[in-house]
């Protein structure tokens, strides 16, 4: 039973302090009262240290995370066991520090009368409006056990699928980053011995070693400032990229070059149908499921383009005639919405939408990669070749002179 903390007041100018057992909050503030007590402060004994505190601060709760609790969750719920009880168990084989604390709040919430979904909607960072909705849906229908299945199976697609994206970008990430920082020391601090060879028997160097010794020269005298700069840009970008006007200039550029616009609309439709389809299979409204689903799509101009569908839909056109005036929504997405509309199934088709989308994705993330890495290896043989060329021709001038 979780223990509580308490500062109350004994008598006139006289406070106490101690602890007291009790199921919640509310609980323990009526057994300090019937101590004699007035409770001026009342909370929960955790046994956490300074250094769980500092734990709990700079670890984050991953997507990962969230997916296994909600897995638990489920597989509780399935039991037979009541959701307190259930909360209560996950608070006590959590790991993770700030994920056990939500999860006890969570529990805390549901012990004073709220719905899992009301308690849920008060971390938003960790349970988006989609998630909220598929539980406050379940718990209206009573079908909750097959919404937070639903939900981690979602979660798991979404994981996946995301994953897809950033591993197939690593191995050009790492040869971009080894093969800049290598050219980097090279020119810095490598080729500058060799020039004083050279220098020594004045003779005249050819003209790619006279371009590389001026860029050599800067680099050496000016290494700092160019780490500096870039330093500057990188974090110039990042802060750009956090706001609101830097994110839609990115999110459009991303939309004018051709191999990215591709897939970036792949990613966004699989998004789009995944979640509108499990949002309408587990009875949210239309209008409703709209509005979400526009909130979880990441590019900013098609998400603009999801809130006119939802105020084309909520004046009283299909959700076909909405979709068929968008640029960014292909037209095999609007003709299966449609036959989902004829049929009545659009919850059941935008869930296939979604799957074939993401085949598409990782179809289209693996042309990315072919296409990427042959530019990449073309570049650095490009310089590399420069850079032999560079500090050859110097050699084989002064062995022609020697020779001589």
């Amino acid at each position: 039973m979780p223990r509580f903390r308490y500062v109350a007041r004994k008598g006139p100018g006289e406070n106490v302090e101690g602890t007291v057992e009790a199921e919640s909050q509310r609980v323990a503030v009526a057994r300090i009262r019937e101590l004699g007590y007035f409770p001026l402060k009342v909370e929960e004994d955790t046994g956490e240290t300074s250094r769980d505190l500092l734990r709990e601060k700079l670890q984050r709760i991953s997507i990962k995370d969230r997916n296994v609790f909600l897995r638990q969750l489920a597989n509780l719920f399935e039991s037979g066991m009541m959701i307190t009880r259930a909360l209560r168990t996950l608070v006590e084989q959590t790991e993770n520090p700030r994920l056990r604390k939500v999860i006890d709040q969570l529990r805390e919430e549901v012990q004073q009368g709220s719905s899992l979904a009301e308690a849920m909607e008060k971390h938003p960072d960790l349970f988006p409006a989609m998630y909220v909705s598929l539980v406050r849906a379940g718990e209206t229908g009573g079908m909750l056990e097959e919404v937070l299945w639903r939900i981690c199976a979602f979660g798991e697609q979404e994981e996946e699928l995301r994953g897809r994206v950033v591993s197939a970008m690593i191995y050009p990430a790492f040869l971009v980053v080894v093969g800049f920082s290598a050219v980097f020391i090279l020119v810095s601090f490598v080729f500058p011995k060799f020039i004083r060879i050279f220098e020594d028997f004045n003779a005249q160097l050819p003209l790619p070693t006279r371009i590389l010794m001026g860029f050599s020269d800067f680099m050496g005298a000016w290494w700092w400032a160019v780490l500096i700069a870039l330093a500057g840009g990188v974090a110039g970008l990042f802060r750009a990229w956090r706001t609101e006007g830097g994110r839609r200039y990115f999110d459009a550029v991303f939309l004018r070059i051709p191999v990215l616009r591709t897939l970036v609309i792949k990613y966004e439709m699989a998004k789009f149908a995944r979640t509108l389809g499990t949002l309408l299979d587990n009875g949210v409204p239309i209008l409703t499921a709209l509005q979400i689903t526009g909130e979880t799509i990441s590019n900013r101009w098609i998400r603009d383009e999801i809130l006119t569908i939802h105020q084309a839909v909520r004046d009283g056109e299909s959700l076909s005639e909405a979709l068929r005036r968008c640029i960014h929504f292909p037209p095999m997405v609007v003709s299966m919405f449609a036959v989902g509309e004829e049929s009545g199934r659009v919850g059941a088709v935008a869930t296939r939408v979604a799957d074939a989308y993401d085949l598409e994705v990782d179809r289209a993330v693996k042309a990315l990669v072919a296409l990427f890495e042959p530019m990449l290896i073309v570049i650095m043989g490009v310089i590399v070749g420069f850079l032999v060329i560079a500090m050859l021709l110097p050699m084989l001038t002064l062995s022609s002179a020697i020779g001589a």
